[in-house]
């Protein structure tokens, strides 16, 4: 996220930011398999993406819009390098409740990935035109301080969650041919089941029954990681839940597949920004990090 955005995240308190960006180097737009403790949405305006999560993958276009539930891991892999613009919206699933009803969950539309396939919602020429205006509003509402910008930021946002909902409830739903590699599905299946045991490149060897190096290389491809920094990923994500839900410090280091307490809190400092005992106070503070 670029510091204007995290200077938005500061000033919002982590619940919403809106980005309307173009590319400024040719490498933006590539970047290693990360999640948020916010929702993300995509949206493409020119350029193509090839779109990863740890299950699957798609190639996004113009139009295309993924819609990322809070703490699921993603990719984006720039293929028209020099070429991509976007909408970005990373917002808190609290928020969304507080703007829907009774009988209008804005937060469904983030319900298609439970079954672990990416969905793409596309929007056509003049709905991507709209979309677009909307979202140059409720950024210029994020960086306001007058009395009224808050409302307006929000009542921006809801027309933006309204309009993709209901392109959700036609079903206007794509599922475009999986892009990801079965060896790379297979392989992050695995380390979702063991995440707190022992894997090694030895292990993944016998259980992928494929070459270590191969598996090593295309897991690179696919994420951006190394399958060392991956499980180290997945396993401070998982702390970071433990860390959520009230256990202790001791008890996610342990309980998320570290066998030292002294390297699980530095890990989790240098990736998170904070200790896990400061995470855990801002969480119930209401101050969510992302992860």
């Amino acid at each position: 996220m670029s510091e204007k955005g995290r200077k938005l995240y500061q000033a919002m308190g982590s619940e919403l930011v809106c980005e309307v960006k173009t590319i400024t180097d040719p490498l933006d737009g590539t970047n290693d398999m990360h999640n948020h403790t916010c929702h993300e949405i995509l949206i493409i305006k020119e350029g193509c993406l090839n779109f990863f999560t740890e299950n699957s993958g798609v190639e996004m276009e113009r139009g295309d819009v993924a819609l990322v539930p809070k703490y699921v891991f993603h990719r984006g892999e720039l293929t028209t390098p020099g070429v991509y613009d976007r909408i970005v919206i990373n917002v808190s699933e609290e928020v969304i409740e507080k703007a829907s009803t009774q009988h209008c969950n804005l937060n469904s539309c983030f319900k298609p990935y439970n079954d672990k396939a990416i969905h793409t919602v596309h929007l056509d020429e003049d709905e991507l035109e709209e979309i677009n205006q909307l979202s140059t509003k409720l950024q210029e509402n994020l960086f306001n301080t007058t009395p009224e910008s808050v409302i307006l930021a929000m009542a921006y946002l809801k027309i933006i969650m309204v309009k993709l909902n209901k392109k959700y409830k036609r079903n206007d739903i794509g599922i475009a041919q999986d892009k990801m590699p079965e060896i790379v599905k297979r392989t992050f299946n695995y380390i979702d089941e063991h995440i707190t045991g022992d894997i090694s490149l030895k292990i993944l060897e016998k259980e992928i029954h494929s070459n270590g190096t191969y598996i090593s290389r295309c897991v690179k491809k696919i994420s951006g990681l190394s399958i060392s920094q991956y499980v180290i990923a997945k396993r401070i994500d998982l702390a970071g839940k433990l860390l959520r839900e009230g256990n202790t410090a001791y008890e996610a280091c342990y309980r998320s597949g570290f066998n030292n307490y002294s390297n699980f809190s530095r890990t989790f400092t240098k990736q998170v920004g904070v200790s896990p005992k400061q995470y855990q106070m801002e969480y119930r503070k209401g101050i969510i990090a992302n992860i």
